[in-house]
């Protein structure tokens, strides 16, 4: 019995110190249609589904410190340079930005959470039309 209770006064604490960690994963995009810049003329897809990715991590260190990779233009920004280069007589067409956000951390007992680190991406893609 001294053996059980051991084992289970054990693993009790075990538990209670390693603790628990909550994830949450938000959505959000928009989406551009073909906007012709000519309408006077034909065109065709050169490339379909380019896509330009931009991504950061925010860590909320002890004492409120933080630690983050930097992005000096914005994340949009960022992923739109990304993209390829158009060459003359080409646009994009079909842009969609979708943007992820993951913050990770341990829950509170209203039902809220303690973020300790929150990580953004940033998606742009798009097609290239060429203007004949």
């Amino acid at each position: 019995m001294k053996k059980f209770l051991q084992l289970f006064l054990s693993i009790g604490l075990i538990v209670i110190l390693t603790g628990c960690s909550v994830t949450h994963q938000s959505y959000s995009f928009a989406h551009h249609g073909t906007d012709m810049l000519r309408t006077d003329s034909n065109w065709k897809y050169v490339a379909r589904n380019v896509m330009g990715k931009a991504k950061t991590t925010i860590k909320l260190k002890a004492w409120k410190k933080m630690e983050q990779s930097m992005v000096t233009d914005g994340l949009l920004a960022t992923a739109k340079s990304r993209l390829p280069e158009l060459s003359d007589n080409q646009g994009f067409a079909n842009m969609s930005i979708d943007q992820l956000v993951t913050t990770q951390g341990t829950p509170t007992s209203t039902g809220g959470i303690i973020v300790e680190e929150m990580t953004i991406e940033v998606v742009v893609s798009a097609d290239i039309i060429e203007y004949y």
